[in-house]
């Protein structure tokens, strides 16, 4: 068992994309750091420490708008998903959406699945089909997943590198490994949990009826 830990979701950025700051008794992470990075300075300014690291589950503007400056200030590693990592390194879609996104050009990149070497116990799953490399971070029943799912709903994909049925499958696979009570921490909206969504979820239909299905 990990050390136990605390998760604190701040809506930054115009767009409101979730970052996670996950805290322990004297460690911390801050997963998706999409804008604003004075308000997770601020934050960790309150607590007394700095962060172990930046994770962020994949590279579209929104999710790592803030990472730079974080990065800058604590002198802390990014990881990120390798097929993304290029997206953060040229702004992530920020251009052509009208904001400015400072590059992040240096990253830990991540192939496979990896258990990183951080607090709380970080294991770092490839779940593609929001974008290439998108991964989710599963922290002791827990997973940070991005824009792969949200409440009643499942990110887009018809953005560069998406693909629904690798989106769907990513899904499955989680759905197949976790417990059903494990806590889903959306990139946009609120918390909902594995069993919820495989119950509740209109994209998860076939999933319900035939727990082998693969899309």
């Amino acid at each position: 068992m990990s050390e136990p830990f605390d998760v604190f979701p701040l809506p930054l950025g115009p767009l409101q994309a979730n970052c996670f700051i996950v805290v322990g008794a004297d460690a911390g992470l801050v997963i998706d750091p999409g804008d604003e990075a004075n308000v997770v300075i601020d934050a960790f300014t309150e607590l007394g420490f700095a962060p172990a690291a930046v994770l962020v589950t994949h590279g579209h503007f929104d999710h790592f708008g803030g990472v730079a400056p974080l990065a800058r200030h604590y002198s802390v590693p990014v990881y990120i998903g390798a097929e993304d990592a290029g997206q953060m390194a040229d702004g992530g879609l920020g251009a052509m959406s009208g904001f400015d996104i400072e590059p992040v050009t240096e990253a830990v990149t991540i192939e496979g699945e990896q258990t990183l070497d951080l607090p709380f116990g970080v294991t770092a799953i490839p779940t593609p089909g929001h974008s290439r490399g998108a991964y989710t971070y599963a922290m002791d029943g827990h997973l940070f997943v991005g824009d792969l799912i949200f409440y009643g709903s499942v990110g887009r994909t018809d953005l560069p590198g998406g693909d629904m049925d690798a989106l769907l499958e990513s899904v499955a696979t989680l759905v197949r490994r976790f417990p059903a009570d494990t806590a889903v921490h959306c990139g946009h909206g609120p918390d909902t949990s594995l069993g919820r969504e495989l119950a509740l979820n209109p994209f998860l239909s076939p999933l319900r009826h035939d727990p082998g299905h693969r899309w």
